[in-house]
């Protein structure tokens, strides 16, 4: 039996229906599923070894958010954003059958569980925050976007990989095989032989990048919170942390010293807290 089984289902992005892969780890019957949405350019396979260890206890499903991945890319861009992730995010749970789901979000997956998990009637039970809070402030999302949207060309794999650890240095943290592998999945091979970066450049969009600031929301979450948060991250600032700590649903933190933004979710600690917590 294989250790997990890539999926499709569909989704509408403005007047099309769009094909979105998502990868599931466990018994397809198991009715403890556990949802992963990745970060702004990233994708499903960030989670492979989180879900491979939940697998014997939970379904797992990590999904690539259209534009990433092996998910579909929309000729019009301006339809990427929050109220399609949402409708993506909810066609994946409707899709599980399962009534209620533990949701793990990296960065802008944990913005997405915010924001689904603040409305009345949501369907998750737990929520795990990967680097990510209420509020970012702009310096902090410029600084994680330098890089975003350009169109890289490498002449080989390898020096694909070496073109992310160089960018992503904050990520982690991974061992030698963790770097290869994260910087492997972050790359396509496009028809010419050359390498690129495995998402849509178009998701970069242009407009000005400001705070984002969901405070308004973050009393209306009313389920168990952890965040892991990268101690070095410019996304999630102690200042964050300690008032997600004494407000709202009153977050759980499990700190990742050295790191930035963000944690790979790939060590025994990281896992175990997630583990932990979920399965609480």
């Amino acid at each position: 039996m294989p250790e997990f089984t890539d999926k499709t289902f569909k989704a509408l992005a403005g007047t099309q229906f769009i094909d979105i892969a998502y990868r599931e780890w466990g018994a397809a019957d198991n009715p403890k599923v556990a949802v992963c949405v990745h970060g702004l350019s990233r994708n499903l396979k960030d989670f492979d070894d989180l879900a491979r260890a939940l697998a014997p206890e939970w379904r797992v499903l990590s999904v690539d958010m259209p534009g990433r991945g092996k998910s579909a890319w929309l000729d019009d861009k301006s339809l990427y954003g929050y109220p399609l992730y949402e409708s993506v995010c909810v066609g994946l749970i409707a899709a599980s059958g399962a009534d209620e789901v533990a949701w793990i979000g990296t960065s802008m997956g944990g913005n997405l569980g915010m924001r689904l998990a603040a409305r009345p009637g949501a369907p998750i039970s737990r929520l795990v925050l990967n680097d990510i809070g209420p509020f970012v402030p702009a310096e902090g999302r410029r600084h994680n976007q330098a890089d975003f949207g350009k169109d890289p060309r490498f002449a080989s794999e390898a020096e694909g990989v070496a073109h992310v650890r160089a960018t992503r240095g904050v990520f982690g943290p991974f061992t030698e095989a963790g770097w290869e592998k994260f910087g492997k999945d972050s790359l396509r091979r496009l028809e010419d032989g050359q390498w690129t970066l495995h998402y849509d450049p178009g998701l970069a969009g242009g407009g000005p990048i400001t705070d984002s600031d969901m405070w308004d929301i973050w009393p209306d979450i009313r389920i168990p919170v952890l965040t892991i948060w990268g101690e070095e991250s410019k996304i999630l600032t102690a200042a964050t942390v300690d008032r997600m700590t004494k407000s709202g649903p009153r977050t759980l933190v499990y700190a990742v010293p050295g790191v930035g933004h963000c944690p790979g979710l790939t060590t025994k600690g990281e896992i175990d807290a997630i583990a932990g917590f979920i399965g609480g």
